[in-house]
């Protein structure tokens, strides 16, 4: 008695704040919209190793911070559904596992998409240094191409001397170039073990919502089969 007591108080509780939170959560998406919401349409726009551009890195946080909310926005709109139902612990844990492993299966798509932000960050920083490497030392051999073999200076013409000078940059440049993409390569090929990772993830998780779904679709059918059971073994009485 005082359990049913305790749910009917919630419930009462739930109504009374449902359309406050209502009017918070889903202010993009109407109730029939969350109820058919997925989010498989993420997880296909952007699978495992799509994201090679700042725009689309941009474009996948954007995403995953709009399924979140309408994740959070749906899981509002099931518990305000499932206190009302006789069997509202276990509608309650089909909400929040739904939940669970909705947020889990998103979370991939974040990763990825901070990842290539921290490393086109890295790059650029790399090009800079580079550029500014080559150009000093190039300043530093057009300094001292002047105090070389002052004999012969004075037998040199100025196209010479700069001549010597450019090709000294253009090694320079060259070398730079040559290590950095020595490290490109390196970084390259830790990002695809990294991307071969999230999608590993990314499917484990997909898998586990799938069994999760008919693990739930299955308890459900025998809940309403056991309760049309008794109902009938009442009305036989």
């Amino acid at each position: 008695m005082m359990k049913l007591i305790a749910r009917m108080f919630a419930a009462a509780l739930m109504l009374l704040s449902g359309p406050y939170v209502w009017a918070q959560t889903t202010a993009t998406m109407d109730e029939a919209g969350l109820q058919s919401y997925s989010v498989q349409d993420v997880v296909g726009r952007y699978p495992a190793g799509a994201i090679k551009t700042q725009e689309t890195a941009d474009s996948a946080l954007e995403d995953v911070k709009q399924a979140r909310a309408n994740i959070e926005a749906r899981f509002n709109a099931e518990q305000h559904a499932c206190y009302p139902k006789f069997f509202a612990t276990s509608c309650l844990n089909k909400a929040k596992e739904r939940r669970r492993v909705d947020l889990l299966t998103v979370k991939p798509i974040e990763v990825e998409a901070n990842a290539y932000i921290r490393h086109a960050r890295v790059v650029e920083r790399d090009r800079r240094l580079t550029e500014k490497a080559a150009e000093n030392e190039g300043k530093a051999i057009l300094q001292q191409a002047p105090g070389e073999g002052k004999t012969d200076d004075a037998g040199k013409s100025i196209h010479e001397q700069n001549s010597v000078s450019r090709d000294a940059q253009r090694k320079a440049r060259a070398d730079a170039q040559a290590k950095k993409n020595e490290k490109q390569a390196e970084k390259q090929q830790s990002l695809k073990a990294n991307e071969a990772a999230e999608e590993q993830k990314r499917a484990a998780n997909i898998r586990r919502y799938e069994e999760k779904v008919k693990e739930s679709a299955a308890r459900q059918k025998e809940i309403l089969e056991k309760k049309a059971e008794k109902e009938k073994a009442q009305q036989q009485k």
